[in-house]
């Protein structure tokens, strides 16, 4: 079937307003509730760094930031300060990026206030004409963004710019990196700044998009009265060329700080753009497809004992201007051709023959039956998904259509997709002959292990001639999940649990689910699990065992199915459930639609009664860890991090780096079945929580066949681990030999009194963190220009024993951390002994966790998550989550500083410095 045949324009979606202002400036709307009371805001801006003169060189960035210092209805930092009051959180909720060829606002906000709604458009319309760019507020904003300029300086970063390089070719991108350079930061003229913002915040290039629970109507109307009279000069903000490769060529970058030897294949292509028609639609629907068959191919592939560590091919857009054709190589340094020769028969299986039907069947299932999923549940359509459409309706002209429209296009896609079709389509996306340029970043160590350039190049190269015969790969899937039904266990009791509306069933086998119903629309379920223990109750011996033994389980497979068995079996259905050991606890996650729901009990039991370790598969897995471990020098750095890794947590098993003989000694195959099944294969201690929209009495019968079923067991889940006293004194850890010119600072404060209340305790370090983030963030960047940002971490934990840990983590300049150092003392006693006067932030982050509950509250995640700590953590009721506000509520600016100064002035303090090499 030809594709003219489907070339009639597609249907833009009819909830979706979409219109253009007689200045230019285009505006979306899309209401929709999925999460009631809060919607995304978006400035999209045809506007980056290419628009830059050489005089302006990182003035697009700059003036990005410009634009929360300072604009016609909010001065300074009152643009945060008053949406940071109404429950936005500035970084998470309100935050900007800048590239290339873009610049993005971006706010959520809660909109039951529809003053809110109408404050969050006026502050969009200041940012396309009413910036003030303040001389005072422009140099302040100087030492902010060298900071952040210095915060990306590393040579671990190094090869990342290369393969930047690489894409851009020598182009007109390769003389415009975003953020600038120091000279252009330093000593740009304030004109300059005000000539970009004048000449290229024009409405005419520019996009405003709302979506989420928003009253259309009066949106609209905003949108026309704030934007409407904004003049435009119509500017034409052209896209760079980047021209195609002409001939072949291999760069080879190496340093001592590079992990791995990766081989890139980069070949440059054509955007691809303006999917407003069926043809372009059935085009797009196609490279997807192509996409997700290339990474399961290699995916397989790489369980066959290749001579490489993994692969990956893959062709998409770059740029607005650019696309490219990626496959990149994590080779064995010793095996560095045959792993290239390897992979280029593989590369040239796909480019000559395309994929079996059997592989084009699984995946045509599985993305039509996501697709009909969202469709039959009828829920609102998400507000942060429609903003990505939003933004590839603007920069790409790639229609918004309704889920409706664009299954019944993949419908009819996909009914003519044969191996032929897709055969056609990868040879539209994928011309071996074109030229390539390779690049291959390794460590210095493994260079001197590798061919010469000459050779390398050369079998790279042999890619374009490889006689290869077909893939084949015939999979035997079994009928049933389970050959054999499960004896059904029986019910002791059931208790209800009227504080929040559910039910506790206990089961024969010692296990307890926790029954809730949905509080969404649509028939699905989540089953999630949990017992205390995890790694830190096997002893030392099985510690690295207990790390391996889900992953190497879930590689191999179930039952009667291999792994690749199972995903093909399960193509198209909705059940999926994940099996996870962390340090404390062993768990698992699944979910499926209403129908599919007996498919996700069998899948639970099938993966917990019937585990398999694949000797071949573990043996590749122990090789590959062994591999990728190295034994070179520890650089200063690294000794730095490990030293101080190990003041903080104390060095014993847990803590100590693995090596080669760690992994070749302590990793054993015959451990892995025991460790599993002492996790999984017992009921005993087990926590399920169970989310339905379906009535107890029809999930009860799942509960009691497939729960219920599961023996007792066991297992001993109390915490073999004894974790290290922590430190009682003060110490100051200050090194030289960092390999950038950065300084890293860090501050540790650590506790191990008995935790009481941990629900309320956590609640108040949540208020605490926020606000010492805030403070810490006026004083040294606001205030001083010394830091980009500062990380803040306040957290405590009864697991495997009580534990209180506060960090305070930032770079900056080397001569600037006396300075520093002295002025996050002053936070700290500030805050402990009340001169601080943070009363105005305490509101703020109240109203900012308030907001941040009702939001969350809206999610069925959020009740398995609730339900699992209540437990986990032992609390003693569930007001935590029935009284949640009048928790927050109640903490005064007292407890805040009482709290302060137990953590930050009783708590004797870890100080670890890294200076520069040489400093």
């Amino acid at each position: 079937m030809s594709l003219s045949s489907f070339s009639q324009s597609l249907i833009q979606d009819s909830r979706l307003i979409k219109k253009q202002l007689e200045n230019g400036l285009t505006y979306y709307i899309y209401p929709t509730d999925k999460v009631e009371g809060q919607a995304y805001f978006r400035l999209f801006v045809k506007v980056g760094s290419l628009q830059e003169t050489e005089k302006q060189r990182g003035l697009a960035h700059f003036l990005e930031h410009m634009a929360f210092n300072g604009i016609e209805h909010f001065k300074a930092n009152e643009l945060i300060a008053f949406l940071e009051k109404k429950g936005s959180k500035f970084g998470h909720d309100l935050n900007a990026h800048t590239s290339f060829e873009e610049t993005i606002y971006k706010l959520k906000v809660p909109t039951k206030e529809a003053t809110v709604v109408d404050s969050t458009l006026t502050i969009m319309s200041d940012w396309v004409d009413g910036m003030l760019l303040d001389p005072l507020e422009v140099e302040k904003e100087r030492g902010v963004v060298l900071s952040e300029w210095l915060s990306k300086q590393s040579p671990k970063n190094q090869s990342g710019q290369i393969f930047l390089n690489t894409l851009l070719n020598n182009s007109r991108y390769s003389q415009r990196t975003v953020i600038g350079d120091t000279v252009s930061l330093k000593h740009f003229k304030h004109e300059e700044l005000k000539a970009f913002y004048q000449k290229w915040y024009d409405p005419s290039l520019m996009a405003v998009a709302v979506s989420g629970d928003v009253n259309a109507e009066d949106v609209e109307l905003a949108i026309i009265e704030k934007f409407g009279n904004i003049p435009s000069k119509f500017p034409v903000a052209t896209l760079g060329e980047i021209p195609n490769y002409t001939k072949d060529s291999l760069i080879v970058y190496s340093d001592k700080w590079t992990k791995k030897t990766e081989l890139n294949y980069i070949q440059l292509q054509d955007v691809f753009k303006d999917v407003d028609n069926e043809a372009a639609y059935q085009k797009y629907l196609k490279r997807s497809v192509l996409n997700k068959l290339t990474s399961a191919r290699l995916a397989k592939l790489s369980f066959n004992d290749t001579k490489y560590n993994k692969a990956s091919i893959s062709v998409g857009n770059f740029l607005k201007s650019k696309g490219a054709l990626v496959a990149t190589i994590d080779l064995k340094p010793e095996n560095a051709l045959r792993g290239v020769n390897e992979f280029n028969r593989y590369f040239q299986q796909i480019a000559q023959y395309g994929f079996t039907p059997q592989e084009i069947d699984k995946v045509k299932k599985t993305m039509l039956g996501a697709f009909k999923r969202d469709l039959n549940d009828d829920k609102p359509v998400s507000g942060s998904g429609m903003i990505n459409q939003m933004y590839q309706d603007f920069f790409y002209g790639n229609m918004i259509i309704s889920l409706k429209d664009e299954y019944k296009l993949m419908e009819d896609c996909f009914a003519a997709l044969d191996s032929i079709q897709i055969l056609k389509a990868v040879k539209e996306n994928s011309n071996t002959k074109n030229p390539f340029h390779y690049l291959l970043t390794t460590s210095n160590e493994d260079a001197s292990r590798l061919p010469n350039k000459e050779a390398l190049l050369e079998a790279a190269k042999s890619l374009k001639y490889q006689e290869v015969v077909p893939y084949e790969n015939d999979i035997d899937i079994p009928k049933k999940l389970l050959s054999t039904a499960p004896k059904s266990g029986t019910v002791t009791k059931i208790v209800e649990l009227p504080k929040i509306d559910a039910h506790e069933i206990y089961l024969s086998n010692g296990a307890k689910v926790v029954y809730k119903k949905s509080i969404l629309e649509g028939d699905n379920v989540l089953l999630a699990g949990f017992r205390k223990g995890g790694f830190y109750a096997v002893d030392s011996t099985n510690y690295i065992n207990a790390q391996y033994a889900a992953t190497t389980v879930s590689m191999s497979g179930y039952g009667d199915f291999s792994r690749e068995a199972l995903s093909h079996f399960l193509a198209g259905n909705s059940a999926k459930i994940q099996f996870l050991i962390d340090k404390t606890r062993s768990g698992f996650f699944g979910s499926a639609d209403g129908t599919d729901i007996k498919t996700l009990f069998e899948l639970f039991y099938l993966k917990a009664m019937q585990p398999k370790v694949d000797s071949l598969l573990f043996d590749q897995l122990k090789e590959a860890a062994i591999e990728n471990i190295s034994e070179k020098p520890k650089t200063k750095t690294e000794k730095f991090q490990e030293e101080f890794k190990f003041l903080v947590r104390g060095k014993d098993y847990t803590s100590l780096r693995r090596t080669k003989a760690s992994i070749e000694n302590g990793l054993d195959k015959a451990a892995l079945l025991p460790i599993y099944n002492d996790f999984f294969g017992g009921a005993n201690h087990y926590v399920f929580t169970i989310i339905s929209d379906k009535e107890l009495n029809e999930i009860l019968p799942f509960i009691k066949s497939y729960i219920g079923a599961l023996p007792k067991g066991d297992f001993d889940n109390s915490y073999q681990y004894k974790p290290q006293p922590i430190n009682k004194k003060p110490v100051d850890f200050i090194k030289a030999g960092g390999d950038s010119p950065k300084a890293s600072f860090s501050l540790v404060f650590q506790q191990d009194a008995p935790i009481k209340n941990v629900a309320s305790l956590e609640i108040k370090n949540e208020i605490l963190e926020a606000i010492l983030k805030l403070e810490l963030n006026k004083r040294l960047r606001e205030d001083l220009g010394v830091v980009y940002g500062v990380s803040v971490s306040v957290s405590t934990t009864k697991h495997p024993k009580s534990l209180g840990r506060q960090t305070i983590g930032l770079v900056c300049k080397p001569s600037d951390v006396d300075q520093i150092a002295s002025e996050i003392k002053t936070i700290l006693n500030g805050l402990a002994s009340g001169e601080i006067n943070f009363s105005e932030d305490l509101e703020k982050v109240k109203t900012n966790l308030n907001n941040t509950f009702n939001i969350n509250k809206q999610k069925n995640s959020f009740w398995t998550k609730s339900i699992r700590n209540y437990y986990f953590n032992q609390y003693k009721n569930w007001d935590f989550v029935t009284d949640f506000e009048s928790m927050v509520n109640k903490i005064s600016k007292k407890d805040i500083e009482k709290l302060a100064k137990k953590y930050f002035i009783k708590t004797p303090q870890i100080k670890a410095v890294l200076y520069p090499e040489n400093y």
